[in-house]
């Protein structure tokens, strides 16, 4: 064998670098640009119908995508449970639990709070999967909780604001159910291409998000303003669906631990986004709250780099 075949060899896996970091960046602005537009999208219409159009939009957005790419097929027999399930955790349950938190806090923060999940997966994994809860692995997971108390410092806290902890309490709540969504992803053995469900789990979503908005809130207090026609447009077909896509391939184009790293993007992009969209102002609570949690999540990435490096070691011996 040559040097450089010997040198892409030990290398692992060759990923298109630049490919890959242009739909990282894409990704990362885009969803930290969204949790802003979010908030203004609010002003427009209830939160559970603002998600319901949100989802239809992102369906239709990713079903026309596979179509394009020529990857849309009905899931296979056994993925079917797991594809709505995962529609109903991680589509439905995540987006609209953020949505609704979203009325009680400000943007920014609710970015920094929704992107706590790979925190969650640490312990989740060793509990369900058997994964080894390691040293560093604790101490990533230390750190994030850490910043969680510093965002949610007692000291701090305006006690008499309205949805204070409600609107915290239920971004929290969306992470873990993101969580519960991403280790039922992992315990299962899926037989169709990962980019060709998408749109399944999100159609899934659609079928439970229509009837229960319907239900709980009134059409007729949407105000369909140009406005709001934009804001939806860009919450649904851009953030919901292009972005799921170039998502799926980025991961495909780098290392999983560059994925896992870039978690701490997306809430650093929704602070700044929310100051100059919303003038808000983070205070120092939310500063130092974001960088415990990004601290944590780059310490959870490295671990994950070392155990992935370790077990391609043992298995080459």
């Amino acid at each position: 064998m040559s040097r450089p075949a010997e040198a892409v060899a030990a290398a692992g896996p060759v990923y298109a670098w630049r490919n890959g970091y242009l739909l990282l960046a894409f990704t990362a602005l885009t969803w930290g640009i969204n949790f802003p537009i979010l908030k203004m999208g609010l002003s427009y219409s209830p939160p559970l119908l603002y998600t319901t159009l949100r989802m239809i939009l992102g369906t239709v957005t990713m079903f026309v995508i596979a179509r394009c790419l020529g990857i849309l097929r009905v899931p296979h027999r056994a993925d079917i449970p797991v594809v709505f399930s995962v529609g109903l955790l991680q589509n439905m349950g995540f987006i609209t639990l953020v949505t609704i938190g979203m009325q009680f806090m400000p943007a920014g923060r609710a970015a920094i709070l929704a992107y706590t999940s790979p925190i969650w997966v640490v312990p989740a994994a060793a509990l369900f999967l058997g994964e080894r809860f390691t040293l560093a692995r604790a101490l990533g997971t230390g750190l994030g909780l850490a910043g969680l108390m510093a965002i949610f410092n007692p000291l701090t806290i305006d006690w008499e604001a309205p949805g204070t902890l409600t609107g915290g309490g239920l971004i929290v709540l969306a992470t873990l159910v993101w969580t519960a969504g991403l280790i039922h992803v992992r315990r299962h053995c899926w037989r169709g291409d990962v980019l060709s469900l998408i749109p399944w789990q999100l159609l899934s979503s659609v079928f439970l998000l229509v009837p229960l908005s319907l239900l709980m809130e009134d059409v007729s207090s949407i105000r369909w303003e140009p406005g709001f026609l934009v804001n939806i447009f860009f919450s649904g077909a851009v953030a919901s669906g292009v972005c799921v896509a170039a998502q799926v391939a980025a991961i495909r184009s780098l290392p999983a631990v560059t994925m896992s790293l870039s978690s701490a993007a997306v809430p650093a992009v929704g602070l700044i986004a929310a100051a100059v969209i919303l003038g808000e102002q983070p205070g120092h609570t939310d500063i130092v709250g974001f960088c415990l949690i990004g601290m944590g999540i780059l310490v959870v990435g490295l671990a994950d780099r070392r155990s992935a490096r370790i077990g391609a070691a043992h298995g080459a011996e």
